[in-house]
């Protein structure tokens, strides 16, 4: 499977490889294990661990129609750092959705809009990683910045 390219990416950190982190959801702290550290479109330092690999690998094994984003988990860093739409979920406000055209050869080199979902509670980690349907916007998020090249279709 492709995922285990994600343990030899350039331009991120393996320097805390194996550290555990602590992340806060829903006010009840949880232990993450770091493969890399990376830095987004902000300047804010994020985090990519074996359970955030883990929930993607397990949620996207569930939409079978999903599956083919595994393929593409190289790409998380890249879409994290130069996304051409970042959004931010109306109901949960510490819920980023960073999303970039990519394209997708299992869809015949169709341009589709991947999105990395960032929760930036006490620290930045990466929650879930999929692939927006007709290439939009979930209902609940506020488009918060986009490039002069995003098209919303």
């Amino acid at each position: 499977m492709a995922s285990a390219n994600i343990y030899h990416l350039k331009h991120v950190d393996y320097s805390e490889r194996g550290q555990t982190v602590e992340i806060i959801v829903d006010g009840v702290p949880k232990r993450q294990t770091v493969i890399f550290s990376g830095t987004d479109y902000f300047g804010e330092k994020y985090y990519f661990t074996e359970e955030g690999l883990r929930y993607i690998q397990d949620s996207r094994h569930r939409r079978p129609q999903q599956s083919l984003v595994l393929n593409y988990l190289i790409k998380i860093p890249i879409i994290l750092k130069s996304p051409q739409v970042i959004a931010r979920n109306v109901r949960y406000p510490d819920r980023h959705l960073f999303c970039d055209k990519v394209s997708i050869k299992e869809r015949g080199n169709k341009k589709s809009l991947l999105g990395v979902v960032l929760s930036k509670a006490n620290i930045n980690v990466v929650w879930n990683f999929y692939w927006l349907e007709e290439n939009k916007l979930p209902e609940l998020f506020e488009i918060i910045y986009k490039s002069k090249n995003f098209k919303k279709r």
